[in-house]
């Protein structure tokens, strides 16, 4: 009787495939470790979880600036409706653009939690715990839809909010995004509102937002900025539905083709002044890495998928968009 196929090499896929790179690669390390000396199925699954997995952060590092998106309930606020002195509110009732701090000391283990949720709202150009980058209402009507459906809606619809307020993700390196939602007696109660906001990951602070100016920026570093967005706005919105099977990962693949080929049309249009030479460079890494891109959204099986993956991260042009930052004058985010 074959030995029993390890569930963690399975998670491991499945979650790289869906480009849920870090617990694939948890999965994966740990099944390692479990199927060693065939003591369990499934060894080659979690290799390949594994390979897939640091393919897909090497190339999140390298097109688009933040993790992931977390989420956060908060219960109902009371009779008195929150707090009510001046600076202090609820995440829940704090607007796009605020920056705000915990009034409540975040925990040591999970130093970007918010406590209650009550918040103290803080100038952007000081230190700060977090920014809100957008809002929007739950359309669902009826009963608590319960956090997986609210949690499909609002993921995507965060990543998006997120591209459309940040003029340069990339200039803060890492960032964390997350989100609010109410719970099930904040919605009896008739809220229905989603607030994204971002931190930096840990008990690191903020110390400007995140959102930029335009103004700021001469013509080239806005039209570069411009032309890398279809790509950012798509590896953004990796998707979490459907973990049980390829379509929605083959159909993130096809989105993914069609942004890197509007980011190449982009870039061949851009006046980019001195950046002439590596913005060439990143075009045709971009071009060569389309057909592996068209080919991983019509992949047939996984091992496909996963071989053209890995073939689109050799050609993701991380050296030559970190070229063009520095030729044009846009910060350089830590490696």
């Amino acid at each position: 009787m074959p030995p029993p196929l390890n569930g963690l090499a399975v998670a491991s896929l499945v979650t790289s495939l869906l480009c849920l790179a870090p617990l694939g690669l948890v999965f994966g390390c740990v099944a390692l470790g479990q199927t060693a000396g065939g003591r369990q199925r499934g060894r080659g699954l979690a290799i390949a979880g594994v390979s897939v997995s640091g393919a897909v952060l090497l190339l999140a590092a390298a097109v688009v600036a933040f993790a992931d998106i977390r989420v956060w309930t908060l219960p109902a606020p009371g009779d008195d409706g929150g707090a009510t002195r001046p600076g202090r509110t609820t995440i829940a009732s704090i607007g796009t653009g605020d920056c705000f701090d915990p009034q409540a000391r975040p925990s040591v283990g999970d130093p970007s939690s918010l406590g209650d949720g009550r918040v103290e709202l803080v100038p952007c150009t000081t230190p700060h715990h977090g920014e809100v980058y957008g809002s929007f209402p739950l359309t669902e009507q009826g009963d608590f839809p319960g956090r997986d459906r609210i949690t499909a809606i609002a993921r995507p619809r965060c990543g998006e909010l997120f591209m459309d307020y940040a003029l340069d993700p990339m200039a803060f390196g890492r960032l964390q995004t997350y989100y609010f939602h109410p719970d099930e007696r904040g919605w009896e109660s008739g809220n229905r509102t989603v607030v994204c906001w971002v931190a930096r990951p840990g008990d690191a602070e903020l110390d400007v937002s995140v959102r930029g100016n335009a103004a700021d920026l001469d013509p080239a570093q806005r039209e570069f900025l411009s032309a890398l967005k279809p790509l950012y706005t798509a590896a953004a919105l990796r998707p979490v539905e459907d973990q049980q099977n390829l379509t929605t990962a083959t159909a993130w693949a096809r989105r993914m083709a069609q942004a890197q080929a509007e980011t190449v049309r982009l870039l061949k249009d851009a006046d980019l002044p001195g950046a002439e030479v590596p913005t060439g460079r990143l075009v045709a890494e971009l071009e060569a890495g389309l057909p592996f891109w068209q080919q991983a959204a019509e992949a047939p099986d996984a091992d496909v998928f996963l071989s053209r993956l890995r073939s689109v991260d050799e050609h993701n042009g991380e050296q030559h968009i970190r070229r063009i930052r520095d030729l044009l004058g846009l910060p350089l985010p830590a490696s």
